[in-house]
């Protein structure tokens, strides 16, 4: 990893803290918003309001246009995933409907592989897109074994087309990578 990756990395790691997540969950609740209306609804003060949503804006999650701010489709994809993982600005958030979760996962990992493929073509100069699919489709298979793995040891149970959290789900706190 290159000097330039180490420190994208780490700006994003670094902004991935409390405050900025308040500042992009309340565009993504709100759209586009007024900086008086996101400081309102974050509670945060103003210096600290002000270097998370220049953090932000720097890392290109949020960009301002007519004075309104608004999420980057790679703010898009950060507040989606924090979504899924159950993160709200209120307390009492509402659990993610099944057909929307699945949809905004489906899409996150699509815009991954896109941005990976992206990556990859600009470093190799090409892409041989059939072995690409032949490739993604044993790597599902992968991804299913190793479902089956957490299923055997009592993290999920497959069934009827469904993935089901049990118990023993709840010992991974996934929230704990953005502390």
């Amino acid at each position: 990893m290159t000097d330039e990756t180490k420190d994208v990395v780490y700006q994003i790691l670094r902004l991935l803290r409390e405050n900025a997540i308040k500042i992009l969950m309340g565009i993504r609740e709100n759209e586009k918003i007024r900086w008086k209306e996101l400081q309102e609804i974050t509670k945060m003060p103003t210096a600290t309001f002000n270097r998370a949503l220049s953090a932000l804006q720097e890392i290109h999650f949020i960009k301002k246009e007519d004075n309104l701010y608004q999420l980057t489709w790679t703010g898009k994809l950060v507040s989606d995933a924090l979504v899924l993982i159950g993160w709200r600005l209120a307390e009492a958030g509402e659990q993610v409907k099944d057909f929307v979760a699945e949809e905004l996962l489906a899409k996150d990992i699509s815009m991954a592989i896109i941005v990976l493929l992206f990556i990859s073509i600009k470093r190799r100069g090409k892409l041989n897109i059939e072995a690409f699919e032949k490739s993604m489709e044993d790597e599902m298979k992968v991804a299913k074994s190793i479902l089956e793995e957490y299923e055997k040891d009592g993290y999920i149970e497959i069934k009827d087309g469904w993935i089901i959290s049990k118990e023993k789900m709840n010992e991974l706190d996934i929230s704990k990578i953005f502390k």
